[in-house]
């Protein structure tokens, strides 16, 4: 082989482990969430293994929306006179 293609086959490997990772903390990060219920929980991680990268999109569009909406702190923009 090339060196070239072996920076492709290790660049190809670096890209799955880092899509392999991002599912896998994608679960655990879903699992553990308080604020779901447990068929919220099971359809988001059906929803990461089915379609693993718009999986993980999703929840990391929709996490911080669930914690906004759920805590009882929130911030608010203060007008200075």
């Amino acid at each position: 082989m090339e060196p070239w293609e072996w920076a492709l086959a290790a660049l190809g490997l670096l890209s799955a482990l880092y899509v392999f990772g991002s599912i896998i903390w994608g679960i655990f990060d879903a699992l553990r969430e308080e604020r779901l219920d447990q068929t919220a929980r099971i359809l988001w991680v059906v929803a990461m293994f089915t379609l693993p990268l718009f999986g993980i999109v999703a929840w990391l569009f929709a996490k911080p929306r669930l914690s906004a909406s759920a805590g009882p702190l929130h911030l608010r923009n203060r007008v200075q006179p």
